[in-house]
């Protein structure tokens, strides 16, 4: 059996991917995968075959003509690029890039407030800034990049990677800022890249707001034991104010500190290492 999938968005991660495949879910001829990001190509998940992987669109219907998924872990490993390679007929990838110190600086406020992420800024670049790990986060049963706080910004190396795997004419390069400051127009140069016929954009059902560009995450998350217990609690208590208050309580004290703002001499040791992929981003076409 064939693969249905034919788009692809596989980051870069914390760069505002979750908003782009809600938005593009809007056009009533792009069905977008469920859940967002399988990771399917990566890992063992593979062996399930194409079979698995089209039971990611099963709530398609008749109108649907492009088959997407938005696994930002595809981004920057060689495995799931050759993959895809080999198993998808001519995809079409869109990359929503970010900027890279500001993408950078995202991922750590976000893995540090998570607690998979503990050293200070300073001490997680230089350990960790070139090396990114995928581990298994077991509070929320899904992959976690860890560290390569600069490695997954260096867009002048990634980007050519797919390009020459997929050709430059499959691949859109999209800045997450603009897709901020105007969704409508992004999303029409999507629908061009696609062939799709133009249909104007829902600001209700999504503003354009870049999810993943936010200093740190709104939704907590319990770690195993505790969510194991939460399970127990009866369902009628869960919807009481008393319920919630102790829940916030619980989630308050296992929540790590705010990370501090990163000094301007590590701001500018970042804009060093970074300057090939400042200068790639900044050079992106609006049009």
């Amino acid at each position: 059996m064939d693969y249905k999938c034919n788009l692809l968005l596989p980051g870069a991660p914390k760069s505002g991917t979750s908003s782009l495949h809600v938005a593009l879910e809007q056009h009533p001829e792009i069905c977008m995968s469920r859940p967002k990001e399988p990771w399917f190509f990566f890992g063992d998940r593979f062996k399930g075959g194409s079979t698995q992987h089209n039971s990611l669109f099963s709530h398609s219907d008749s109108d649907s003509l492009i088959f997407g998924e938005s696994s930002q872990g595809y981004f920057a490993d060689a495995q799931s690029m050759k993959r895809i390679k080999e198993s998808l007929e001519k995809p079409k990838i869109i990359l929503l890039l970010r900027d890279p110190v500001e993408r950078a600086l995202s991922q750590y406020r976000y893995d540090f407030r998570r607690g998979v992420e503990t050293d200070p800024l300073e001490k997680a670049l230089s350990d960790r800034g070139d090396n990114p790990a995928l581990v298994w986060d077991d509070r929320i049963s899904f992959y976690r990049n860890v560290g390569g706080y600069c490695a997954l910004s260096g867009y002048s190396r990634i980007v050519p990677e797919w390009q020459t795997l997929f050709g430059a004419e499959n691949i859109l390069l999209l800045k997450a800022e603009d897709f901020h400051d105007d969704p409508a127009a992004v999303l029409a140069r999507c629908n061009r890249f696609l062939g799709l016929r133009h249909v104007a954009h829902n600001s209700q059902a999504d503003n354009g707001t870049v999810r993943n560009a936010t200093s740190g995450t709104k939704r907590k998350v319990m770690p195993g034991p505790i969510k194991a217990a939460a399970r127990l609690v009866p369902s009628g208590f869960k919807s009481s104010s008393l319920y919630r208050r102790l829940r916030g309580g619980v989630l308050r004290g296992i929540t790590p500190p705010s990370p501090t703002t990163p000094s301007p001499a590590t701001l500018q040791r970042m804009r060093e290492t970074l300057a090939a992929d400042i200068a790639f981003h900044q050079s992106l076409s609006h049009a």
